[in-house]
C-alpha cells in the first residue's frame, strides 16, 4: 500500500490486514517495505469462495481506509 505521496505505506497495510482477519479473511503481508498483501488461495478454491473473499476485502480496505 501507498500513500498520498506514493511513499510505501506500511502502517495502511497492518490496518488492512488486521480489518480482514477480524472478518476471518486470512491474507499474507510481504515487500521490501512491509507493504505488499499477499493473497493466496487453494487451487480448489470455488467461484463462490473468490466472491465471499472479494466481499470481505473489500469490507476490510473501507475499514481500514477510515481510521
Amino acid at each position: 500500500m501507498s500513500g498520498p505521496g506514493g511513499e510505501p505505506d506500511p502502517q495502511s497495510a497492518n490496518k488492512l490486514m488486521e480489518a480482514t482477519k477480524k472478518r476471518g479473511l486470512l491474507v499474507g503481508k510481504g515487500g521490501l517495505y512491509g507493504n505488499t498483501m499477499r493473497i493466496a488461495p487453494p487451487m480448489t478454491v470455488s467461484k463462490g469462495q473468490i466472491d465471499d473473499a472479494l466481499r470481505l476485502f473489500g469490507e476490510a480496505l473501507q475499514e481500514a481506509m477510515q481510521q
